[in-house]
């Protein structure tokens, strides 16, 4: 038997479209170091669980700490759009920043 380790989360790759189907959302606070000054701080994060991925069933979660992505996914969360469709995002670093583009198919 071989073992392979799997993570039960999603990696994006930059400029690369990576389309979900969500099932649920929520929003968690995780304990994270800050970078710039090495001292531990909470974050809140928008986790969304993933039933399906680029057309693949699997169980995953996908999370933002973005408070940006977070305001562009709430109306869907809110409107349970984003339960009913495709969600494709794609990741654009930009140095330090960070951008998503979202749409749903």
């Amino acid at each position: 038997m071989t073992f392979t380790p799997q993570a039960n989360y999603i990696i994006l790759e930059t400029n690369v479209p990576t389309r979900v189907r969500v099932k649920g959302a929520r929003q968690q606070d995780r304990p994270i170091r800050d970078p710039d000054t090495g001292k531990g701080k909470v974050v809140n994060v928008l986790v969304l669980d993933v039933t399906e991925l680029n057309g693949q069933p699997m169980e995953k979660e996908l999370s933002f700490t973005s408070f940006k992505a977070q305001q562009s996914l709430s109306p869907l969360i809110n409107s349970g759009e984003l339960f009913r469709k495709i969600l494709e995002v794609t990741y654009r670093a930009k140095g330090y920043a960070t951008e998503y583009e979202f749409r749903l198919l």
